[in-house]
């Protein structure tokens, strides 16, 4: 657990820079991994909180390749100090700052000790279990992906088991759930995303995802409002989305692992090679791989940066498993969990692209989530500037809200004994905390004034599809390829309704233009029977009775 009035281990910073000239014409070796050597020389890794005054400032340090902490405000920057080169660097920059945490390492340390004692107060009933699951401790990917089994085995009506499209580079399945009523028959029903892990020293992330699935199914029947939300949706559950990273983060000794396992563009890690010491800084930041606007402000070119983007756009297959999900469902809401900072997210995430055609809207909903929570709402360009992140693509290729949680006041990964306060709420937001923000959510996705629907007659076992073809461009102007697609069977009586996303996406909205979603009724072999052009706008019904297609089927 992080100490912020702990000070009496600072390291003295160094004044002078030294400057190592190479002779001519022989290439300088590449510097030397900042964090490697800070681990290996046993250098104190420190939480500061940098003061930046002005944009100009904030923007000069987001240039100087550190370690940002998601955790910023008004005046600072938090920044992960590895050893005496970081401190020297932005000494020489001009910085100043305080010192949140003074010691990472030794933190962690007192946090394992928290965490044993509070498993042990929790077993002799000193303390009650509060979390849905009644867990105490934090999880490992085994006991992720063993609660994702036994739920789905203990709910076989309301719980499907979902694999994502790509293993991850070191070879792991990624998982996930999806939640409803009835959850196996095929529905027109809006969807509710909830993920957690995509950085994987941001442990508490996971945990509030995966808790919030053990509430719904274990209140179900009993919480009106969760029985209601099971009735008119699907909730898909993914809560670790980078268990490479995730893995090496929680059980073998490197817990500030970030990003994922790629180690060299384009190849995939040998066994353990992610592991070693020397590649502990190397990978890609899962969150600045997508390909809205990827590669711009916010996102490295360094491989070992934090912030690294990535050889391409969805270079990364844990990504493009976020892409062929969301691209598989209507998502009408999406929450993407992180720590640190208590805030509440949404587009856009860089100052300079202007509010999104939603603005009304997504202020809104994410002021009524922080409402409950305590955290701040606001742009996510507010914590500072990012691209390619998950909703600077799933909102602009689809129209679904998508929001970024930053969970706690300063730390990645807290005791364990902060996780029940984090979901329940403490102190002013007491009962409500983040499982009322994430009810919420799921309540704005069954919200139709907040979606589209189509409704209409039909052939009853016929498949019918939403689709559409699109490019996204990256911030250079380069095209990547885009594929919506969507489907849900008509009901036995032969009237359905879909609940869908706008057809005309938020970035052609500001440019004035229109689109359409390409409706087809199929026979379930996918022969296409009847193809229609629907236009529908957020808020908006339409009817598309399907007599063509019912009178060959």
């Amino acid at each position: 657990m992080f100490h912020p009035a702990r000070w009496h281990r600072l390291v003295p910073l160094a004044i002078a820079a030294t400057v190592v000239v190479g002779a001519a014409n022989v290439q300088a070796a590449p510097p030397p991994d900042r964090k490697v050597q800070a681990y290996e020389q046993a250098e104190l890794i420190q939480l500061l909180r940098i003061n930046t005054p002005t944009t100009a400032d904030r923007k000069r340090l987001t240039s100087l390749d550190l370690d940002l902490a998601e955790s910023a405000g008004p005046g600072y920057v938090d920044v992960v100090a590895y050893g005496n080169q970081d401190r020297r660097l932005l000494k020489l920059a001009g910085f100043s700052w305080s010192v949140i945490e003074d010691d990472l390492v030794g933190a962690d340390k007192e946090r394992e000790v928290a965490d044993a004692a509070y498993a042990k107060a929790v077993r002799s009933r000193a303390i009650l279990a509060t979390l849905p699951s009644g867990r105490t401790a934090y999880r490992q990917l085994a006991d992720f992906n063993n609660d994702l089994t036994s739920l789905a085995q203990q709910y076989p009506t309301k719980v499907k088991p979902i694999t994502l499209k790509n293993t991850s580079l070191e070879g792991r399945t990624v998982r996930g759930i999806e939640i409803s009523r009835d959850v196996n028959v095929s529905s027109g029903k809006p969807v509710f995303i909830m993920m957690g892990l995509h950085h994987a020293r941001e442990w508490p992330s996971g945990e509030l995802t995966i808790e919030f699935a053990y509430d719904l199914l274990r209140n179900d029947g009993v919480v009106p409002r969760i029985t209601n939300i099971l009735d008119k949706s699907r909730v898909v559950i993914v809560p670790v989305v980078n268990p490479d990273g995730f893995n090496l983060s929680r059980t073998l000794g490197y817990e500030m692992k970030r990003k994922n396992c790629r180690i060299t563009n384009g190849q995939i890690p040998s066994a353990g090679q992610c592991s070693q010491s020397s590649n502990q800084s190397r990978g890609t930041d899962l969150n600045r791989n997508y390909a809205g606007f990827w590669g711009g402000p916010g996102a490295s070119t360094s491989l070992t940066s934090e912030t690294y983007r990535g050889a391409s756009a969805f270079s990364e297959p844990e990504s493009r498993n976020i892409q062929a999900l969301v691209s598989g469902y209507q998502a009408t809401t999406l929450i993407t969990n992180h720590t640190y900072s208590n805030l509440v997210l949404r587009e856009p995430g860089y100052a300079s692209a202007g509010k999104t055609p939603d603005e009304t809207l997504y202020k809104s909903l994410g002021d009524q989530m922080a409402a409950q929570n305590g955290y701040s709402s606001q742009f996510g360009y507010q914590l500072y500037d990012t691209t390619g992140t998950t909703e600077d693509w799933s909102y602009y290729a689809t129209g679904g809200l998508g929001f970024t949680f930053e969970h706690g006041a300063s730390s990645f990964h807290p005791a364990f004994s902060n996780i029940p306060n984090y979901y329940f709420g403490s102190g002013s937001t007491a009962n409500k905390g983040n499982r009322e923000a994430y009810l919420i959510a799921a309540e704005s996705t069954i919200n139709p004034a907040r979606h589209s629907v189509i409704t209409g007659t039909g052939p009853a076992g016929a498949v019918l599809r939403l689709k559409k073809s699109f490019n996204t461009k990256t911030w250079n102007g380069t095209n990547v390829a885009d594929v919506l697609d969507t489907t849900m069977t008509v009901p036995a009586g032969g009237t359905y309704t879909y609940h869908a996303n706008p057809s005309t996406r938020p970035i052609v909205v500001q440019q004035g233009g229109t689109e359409s979603w390409t409706l087809t009724c199929e026979r379930p072999t996918g022969q296409v029977l009847e193809t229609r052009q629907i236009t529908v706008a957020r808020g908006a019904s339409v009817t598309a009775n399907l007599t063509t297609c019912a009178a060959a089927f």
